[in-house]
């Protein structure tokens, strides 16, 4: 079958293309312009084709539907990076593909939607991925509407967030830990895509998704502390929920944080489903995420990302504090006059020096700043080398005594540059 995929670079649809293709079925895939959509189109594969453009613009993908059996939809994303986020990919964008595809005369589409998408949905996220799925319900086309929990596998981010948190020595829990979860294998998950493409008269069905039993959220923390080789687990130390309540405001305010009221409300909702109709419709049952790690014990490369990943967000804060601190020190704190007589110790005084040490805070606060927002962490941490080199250097032949200074102002520079290394490893 000719099948049209879109959400290909991303997790869930980049292993649905993996099993699409081992079954043989030919795949256009839509992707997105941009840097993923780029290196995307540089690897062709066997069997796949890709076609760059936005669902809700017509390109020459449009025209190139009508040669397609079936469309699988699997876009989606977990937290807004900016407003309304949720409203375009999650409902804008597959209404305006599934009119698209109607209209080029496709006949079936497979929608991966979400676990609470449903009459009981309250969240942003719930609720535009159930606007998405009544609107291809009310377009009469053949249609099979998947309805996951919580999926992980190869390159998910959500259980290896939860990996990250088992793998500390003591982790906070929200509540005591009992929200309920039922996770189900990305393998499973693409398999049932896989399967859920070929033609049946007149199926338009709804079909939750979900590992073969629930699981409480401390519960899970301790199977993902096992397969990671750490029998006795972390300490878990429960977070109220009022206090949960506040750091999910404060994460809402800032654009970051651990938590947001929309991940905290569909927490504490729970995100478990009685698995007998989607084991009636492919005939199977999805594993258990116990029974899973249970017989696929992690890797060295798993067992290091779960160790490190944690750390991203405060290395990161740690090493951009200390640009904004000493931007801050040279600026307005440390005595211009002795700044000014080591500058002339490099050669530079006058009528520049002054204007070169401000501009110099300036450029520091302004790199400080990115690196704390995450605003081009990479850019921002080659352009720190880059000084730290430079300044090393100029400072080595201008004032050689600094390496054996007892604050060590030339000395610190090599754990920082560590540090700077590490963040541009832990952003990937």
């Amino acid at each position: 079958m000719r099948v049209f995929l879109t959400g290909a670079t991303g997790f869930i649809g980049g292993h649905v293309l993996d099993h699409l293709l081992a079954a043989g079925h030919e795949v256009t895939c839509l992707v997105r312009p941009g840097r993923s959509a780029r290196r995307f189109l540089a690897s062709p594969r066997a069997g796949a084709t890709a076609i760059a453009g936005e669902m809700t613009r017509d390109g020459p993908w449009t025209a190139a539907l009508a040669d397609h059996d079936v469309l699988v939809n699997t876009t989606g994303i977990i937290r807004e990076s900016r407003r309304g986020d949720f409203a375009r990919i999650h409902q804008e964008a597959p209404i305006a593909l599934f009119d698209r595809a109607t209209a080029a005369g496709i006949r079936r589409i497979v929608q991966v939607s979400a676990l609470g998408a449903d009459d009981g949905a309250t969240s942003a996220f719930h609720l535009t991925k159930r606007a998405a799925d009544r609107h291809l319900a009310a377009i009469g086309v053949d249609h099979v509407v998947l309805r996951p929990s919580i999926v992980y596998g190869p390159g998910d981010h959500s259980m290896a967030m939860f990996a990250g948190m088992a793998a500390q020595p003591a982790v906070l829990v929200p509540g005591a830990g009992e929200p309920r979860v039922q996770p189900i294998h990305v393998h499973d998950l693409a398999r049932a895509v896989v399967l859920a493409i070929e033609p049946r008269a007149d199926e338009r069905a709804s079909i939750d998704a979900g590992g073969a039993e629930p699981i409480a959220f401390a519960d899970l923390l301790r199977v993902l502390a096992r397969w990671l080789g750490r029998p006795r687990g972390p300490l878990q130390v429960g977070v109220p929920w009022p206090i949960m309540a506040l750091v999910a405001r404060v994460t809402d305010v800032l654009g970051a944080g651990p938590i947001s009221r929309e991940e905290l409300s569909m927490l504490r909702r729970g995100n478990t489903c009685d698995t007998a109709a989607f084991a009636a419709r492919f005939a199977f049952v999805p594993e258990g995420v116990s029974s899973r790690l249970g017989r696929e014990p992690a890797t060295a490369p798993q067992v290091l990302h779960a160790r490190l990943a944690p750390w991203k967000v405060p290395i990161r804060l740690m090493v951009a504090s200390i640009w904004i601190a000493t931007s801050i020190v040279s600026a307005f704190l440390y005595p211009v006059a002795e700044s000014l007589a080591l500058l002339a110790r490099t050669g530079i005084e006058g009528p520049i020096a002054l204007p070169i040490l401000y501009g110099t805070c300036a450029l520091e606060l302004a790199i400080g700043l990115a690196t704390a927002l995450g605003w081009r962490v990479r850019t921002m941490a080659a352009i720190q080398l880059a000084l730290m080199a430079g300044f090393t250097a100029i400072l080595t032949l201008a004032t050689p005594e600094m390496w054996i200074h007892p604050f060590g102002p030339l000395t610190k520079n090599i754990p920082l540059v560590a540090a700077t290394i590490a963040m541009i490893a832990l952003e990937d």
